[in-house]
């Protein structure tokens, strides 16, 4: 079950970036699904797992087009609440020469109530995995640690003050891991905060990889993968619902760093953060293969 942001996002692929009152031509525009709660469960139901997703989405042909991804790629829309804003969305212009992207976005300053189904879903889910604005609706929609389904978060966004107690799966990027402990060592900081929450924290690295501490395993880390990069949109989304995916599968710790690692590499193939993500089959033969 994930439960978070839900967007539609219009992408240009250009060579550098446009200076003020410059023109560019791009390589490549496409419109696709993203969000990070939303780029998640399309990776876990890649991955074979049965996903859902809740969230808010528009009464617009935006919003439409967001239950006919969702339905193509096998994820429970039952749980998505029609608000009373636009769809949100983003416009997005990938770089190649600095292989980074640059947004601008529209989110719905509300999210709609829960409806029954999401509400339903949740109580019956294995797994609930959050975004950053999915993390502020743990109340209304009865998220408990130690109640329910095991909770993970994305923590992509401002959680420097953040309490990991309140999740089993705290997942932030190396640099959400410095601001929380500034001139601290990384393994330290991850390790403080698993012992601390009693729980397991692994932290997201870019191209190097990832690093992870559990109070059974210790610290591991798993490293990157190279590949021929279109976009790295969404790959950091991609990694999330695959780290859980590789858990519920019953991988280690480790193992499932290093898969999702690989599963996140594979996606910034695509220009967007959905269409490249591999199948099981499809990880498994490139695993094999390197």
């Amino acid at each position: 079950m994930c439960v978070g942001v839900i967007t539609v996002d219009t992408i240009a692929l250009v060579d550098k970036y446009p200076l003020e009152d410059e023109r560019v031509i791009a390589q490549e525009i496409m419109r696709a699904g993203g969000g990070p709660a939303a780029v998640a469960a399309v990776t876990l139901s890649r991955l074979g797992l049965k996903s859902a997703i809740v969230g808010t989405i528009g009464d617009d042909e935006d919003g439409r087009e967001v239950i006919r991804i969702f339905h193509k790629e096998g994820v429970d829309t039952s749980g998505i609440s029609i608000g009373t804003t636009a769809t949100a969305g983003s416009v997005i212009v990938a770089s190649k020469e600095h292989s980074a992207r640059a947004i601008s976005t529209r989110q719905p300053m509300v999210q709609a109530p829960a409806n029954t189904a999401a509400m339903k879903l949740i109580a019956n889910a294995q797994w609930v995995h959050v975004d950053h604005v999915g993390a502020t609706r743990f109340s209304e929609l009865g998220i408990s640690r130690g109640v329910g389904p095991q909770i993970s978060f994305d923590a992509g966004y401002g959680v420097e003050s953040f309490d990991p107690i309140t999740v089993d799966l705290f997942v932030p990027t190396d640099r959400q891991m410095a601001l929380r402990y500034p001139g601290i060592d990384l393994a330290i900081a991850l390790e403080n905060d698993s012992l601390k929450a009693g729980n397991t924290v692994v932290a997201t690295q870019g191209s190097a990889g990832s690093a992870g501490f559990s109070p059974e395993t210790g610290l591991v880390s798993a490293p990157g993968f190279s590949v021929e990069v279109t976009s790295t949109l969404g790959a950091g989304d991609v990694f999330h619902g695959a780290l859980v995916a590789q858990l519920i599968q019953g991988h280690s710790l480790q193992e499932s760093m290093h898969r999702a690692n690989a599963v996140a590499a594979l996606s910034c193939r695509g220009l967007d953060g959905q269409s490249m993500i591999p199948t099981t089959p499809e990880l498994d033969a490139y695993l094999e293969a390197h």
